[in-house]
């Protein structure tokens, strides 16, 4: 069996918690661009995340948002994300691959908006 969107929770299981510690456990708000250092790329993706992240849909219909931060960020049990936004389980685990999904849509439009490179993948 193939999951869903494997790509993208690997990079909230593994690489997110990295990004966050190597920035000193902020979240960056600027892009910069200038600093071609590695760790400067590291933040920039972690700003770009961020960007992302806010500009998921929040809605009682596609809680999005609240999935990506409660579920893949603080890392809670899909049960407690389940009573945080009132579905029950097949629909919140629809809706967790939706979230995925326009997060990682999100995302790469940020990442080359932002002119943040090499690009990231998820596949």
């Amino acid at each position: 069996m193939i999951k869903h969107n494997k790509g993208v929770r690997d990079f909230f299981k593994n690489d997110y918690p990295k990004l966050y510690l190597l920035s000193g456990s902020q979240i960056p708000t600027d892009i910069n661009l200038d600093d071609k250092s590695r760790i400067c790329y590291y933040w920039n993706v972690l700003a770009i995340t961020w960007l992302a992240i806010n500009q998921l849909e929040d809605t009682p219909q596609h809680p999005y948002r609240t999935i990506i931060v409660e579920r893949f960020v603080k890392r809670k049990r899909m049960i407690d994300v389940r009573e945080m936004i009132g579905y029950c389980k097949c629909t919140s685990n629809q809706r967790a691959n939706q979230a995925l999904k326009k997060f990682a849509e999100t995302f790469r439009q940020e990442q080359i908006k932002n002119k943040v490179f090499p690009l990231v993948e998820f596949d």
